[in-house]
């Protein structure tokens, strides 16, 4: 069965033929005095280009990935300055609608003198290359440099999203996009088209956190305190705070059907539905809500696609069930 929302300006789906606002919206009742969530947040992110996905090296087991479109960035290389405390340049912005500068300044640690270094550019790579008296080396790419030196949030859309974190926990990110035909695709089509972007990849750790709330007051619930009781121990002892598949798999359907990327295909109009067995575990246990938080601070970006835009005051949210039968644990006034 699916859950389709029944809109306060609907007809009521009982048959009276009035507006469910008027009708039955308010004799919805709370199945149970304690009512669940799971509640996921993005506690680690990062963002590159895919050609650097063989030479980085992750220490942290990330859970979803993202395949972005951002604005080509650039370094102007005119525009450097060096002086003894820092390094500035400016860089160039580029999406098919604008152009744009950024000023960015940055100073390395543990070089009392940057006048000292030695500083190339790799246009093909978008790469800074700064070289010390000794030989040692950093490489500074656009797409880092401007996430960490600037706070100018980064337009990216999404074009597909996809989980790595594999059936027991065994498949990295790494491995799924090393051989991923959707990336593959997506860079033939950029390589076709030519759009004015580049291609980024977002990677997404995920920790989990179990919301609870109680209504005391209203002592009018479709379950007995009984049967509560029964209900809250049988979250409780699932260990609801610890990563499995099916956690992943509820994220990354929310995750699709809010932004509906343009290359995904499952989940884009058909979440949430009790007949898909990948977070069968979820009404198994009989949880009220599914909520998921992005954190755009620590990506540095602005998170969009042609469906809609993440909102940092607005996280994504879905009852697990349909509006006309069981209550929103989070709507208390009506």
């Amino acid at each position: 069965m699916g859950t389709a929302r029944v809109r306060r300006n609907d007809l009521c789906p009982c048959g009276s033929g009035k507006k469910h606002k008027n009708c039955c919206i308010n004799k919805r009742k709370r199945k149970y005095m304690s009512e669940f969530a799971l509640h996921a947040y993005t506690s680690h992110c990062i963002m590159f280009y895919p050609h650097d996905l063989k030479k980085l090296k992750f220490d942290q087991k990330f859970h979803i990935y993202m395949i972005n479109m951002i604005p080509k960035l650039t370094y102007i290389k005119d525009s450097l300055e060096v002086t003894k405390d820092k390094i500035r340049i400016d860089m160039a912005v580029k999406t098919a609608y604008e152009e744009k500068v950024r000023g960015i300044d940055f100073d390395l640690e543990g070089v009392t003198d940057h006048r000292t270094l030695r500083i190339n550019f790799n246009e093909s790579s978008k790469t800074m290359e700064i070289i010390d008296g000794q030989g040692q080396g950093w490489l500074a790419r656009a797409l880092n440099l401007y996430r960490e030196c600037t706070e100018k949030e980064l337009e990216s859309e999404i074009l597909y999203i996809g989980q790595s974190f594999g059936s027991f926990g065994d498949r990295t990110a790494q491995d799924r996009l090393l051989a991923h035909s959707t990336l593959q695709q997506i860079q033939s089509d950029f390589l076709f088209n030519e759009p004015i972007g580049d291609l980024a990849i977002s990677l997404l750790e995920f920790t989990p956190n179990l919301l609870t709330t109680f209504d005391g007051v209203s002592k009018d619930y479709e379950m007995s305190n009984e049967e509560d009781t029964t209900h809250m121990m049988k979250v409780l002892g699932s260990q609801p705070c610890v990563l499995h598949s099916q956690m992943i798999n509820v994220i990354e359907a929310a995750l699709i059907n809010y932004f509906k990327p343009e290359y995904n295909a499952k989940y884009k109009d058909n979440f949430p539905r009790i007949e898909h067995l990948g977070y069968k575990h979820y009404y198994d246990l009989d949880y009220n809500s599914i909520q998921v938080e992005i954190d755009t601070y620590a990506l540095n970006s602005d998170l969009f696609t042609k469906h809609t835009k993440y909102s940092d005051f607005n996280m994504i949210k879905y009852p697990l069930h349909s509006e006309e039968t069981r209550k929103n644990m989070f709507k208390f006034f009506d």
